[in-house]
């Protein structure tokens, strides 16, 4: 009989959770950040205030990218790729420094999170927290030196840490709609030529896309 009873329970356990994918564009807004500049052969310096564009559309476009694993209704645990852009678009202080400093390839969140979906009449609302790393693509041109190739993989390189948190919406329809708005904070150093830039990332996004289930 007990053995009995641990089998159902097992097959229900089964029956609740599932596997689930939700794919996204969306649109960013970065505040301004203090870069420290450190490149061999000049004095290290602080570009103030740089401010960035995320030209969301523009080219390869802003997107996300989650797998989850859990109850749909419930406790899920997820690994989710956020492809973000950054364009430099001037500074406060010292942004002639920068001649170009794109991350066009993505500034790439790739994070480990938990959500918890809880039904709200005809959808699920879905706040999540995540932390992981930052894969950054930078093509740059710094007091005059030059530093990665759009398109090229050999720029990826393991760049910093950072995490989000996020409040989703869904309409469980078959084909599941969703809107979502997060914060994402990350830390990261970006190689360029003969040095690095480092500093504190903060972007707000909203998403619209579709998962399954």
């Amino acid at each position: 009989m007990r053995r009995c009873i641990a089998l159902l329970a097992l097959v229900g356990f089964g029956v609740a959770q599932s596997l689930g994918i939700q794919l996204a564009l969306g649109f960013t807004t970065n505040a301004p950040t203090d870069l420290r500049v450190v490149q061999q052969g000049f004095p290290d310096a602080v570009v103030e205030g740089a401010r960035f564009e995320g030209r969301d559309l523009e080219g390869f476009p802003y997107y996300t990218l989650r797998l989850w694993y859990g109850n749909p209704g419930g406790l899920r645990y997820e690994l989710e790729l956020i492809h973000q852009k950054l364009y430099f678009a001037g500074a406060e202080r010292n942004g002639q420094v920068f001649d170009r400093f794109n991350v066009t390839d993505g500034f790439n969140y790739v994070l480990f999170n938990l959500a918890y979906a809880l039904e709200a009449g005809p959808v699920r609302v879905v706040p999540r927290v995540g932390l992981g790393v930052i894969v950054p693509h930078p093509e740059t041109s710094v007091r005059g030196l030059a530093w990665g190739t759009d398109g090229d993989p050999r720029f990826y390189h393991l760049g910093g840490v950072g995490g989000q948190l996020g409040l989703g919406l869904e309409a469980p329809v078959g084909v599941t709609p969703s809107l979502e708005g997060k914060f994402t904070l990350g830390f990261s150093r970006i190689q360029i030529a003969q040095g690095y830039a480092e500093g504190w990332f903060r972007s707000l996004h909203g998403t619209f896309g579709l998962g399954w289930p």
